[in-house]
């Protein structure tokens, strides 16, 4: 949470205001259109849930409510998310590369706008591409233990830590993409504090769950994460310099 908080005192400053307008706007675009759609889907796999359980199993409708109500928030938060993340990477990475500065990280320099943007946009689907392929294997285990009385009931806790963590490790990567670290060796130096990670991206995934909330996150989340990887990430790792890592 203190990154959070730290994002936002960074975001005041006047500087920074040009990197939050268009995140916001394509945000506020797409809010109605995915909102909107979530909550079909959500209303058809709970009728669908509902008219396949036979009768004799109605006691299991009350278990069935908050584990589909929490992986349906959880699902919608983490969407939300990954589909503006796509619009607004190029600036996202533009606004953790000025907190990198500041902060005195050394960065390559003279990169154009287009170079930045195809950067961003190659990195933004490798990570989708992640999320989408180890997001099946977690969703079908989640599946089996739905069906285990009792564990269960872990079933949200579970779901929650995944979203967790994909979220910090969305935000994490546009400063690690800016000092060129691979997004696999991100991966592993955010495991060494795994509970900063976690908190990290616990809070922001409560966050992307409220509607109209989140619309305000993500340039929040990108401060913070960046604050985060220059302070418990990037020095933790050791390294001082870009070229260090070619």
């Amino acid at each position: 949470m203190k990154y959070l908080l730290q994002g936002i005192g960074v975001l005041s400053n006047p500087g920074y205001r040009r990197f939050i307008f268009i995140p916001i706007l394509a945000n506020i675009i797409l809010f109605g259109v995915i909102t909107t759609f979530m909550w079909g889907v959500f209303s058809d796999t709970i009728g669908w849930a509902l008219d396949w359980l036979p009768s004799w199993m109605d006691f299991v409708s009350w278990i069935m409510w908050p584990i589909m109500v929490s992986i349906f928030l959880i699902i919608y938060g983490l969407s939300f998310s990954f589909i503006t993340n796509i619009f607004a990477a190029p600036f996202n990475g533009l606004l953790a590369e000025k907190i990198q500065r500041e902060e005195g990280i050394i960065l390559p320099e003279g990169e154009s706008l287009s170079s930045v943007i195809s950067r961003t946009l190659v990195r933004e689907f490798q990570k989708l591409g992640y999320f989408i392929w180890y997001g099946l294997w977690v969703a079908i285990g989640l599946m089996i233990l739905s069906w285990i009385p009792l564990v269960n009931l872990l079933v949200p806790v579970i779901a929650f830590l995944w979203g967790a963590w994909c979220l910090a490790i969305q935000y994490l990567d546009y400063p690690a993409d800016n000092h060129q670290q691979s997004f696999k060796d991100l991966r592993v130096d955010a495991k060494k504090p795994m509970f900063q990670t976690l908190s990290f991206g616990g809070c922001v995934a409560l966050l992307m769950m409220v509607p109209v909330v989140n619309i305000f996150v993500m340039p929040v989340a990108v401060a913070g994460a960046t604050r985060f990887w220059v302070r418990d990430i990037y020095h933790a790792d050791g390294i001082r310099d870009v070229s260090q890592q070619r």
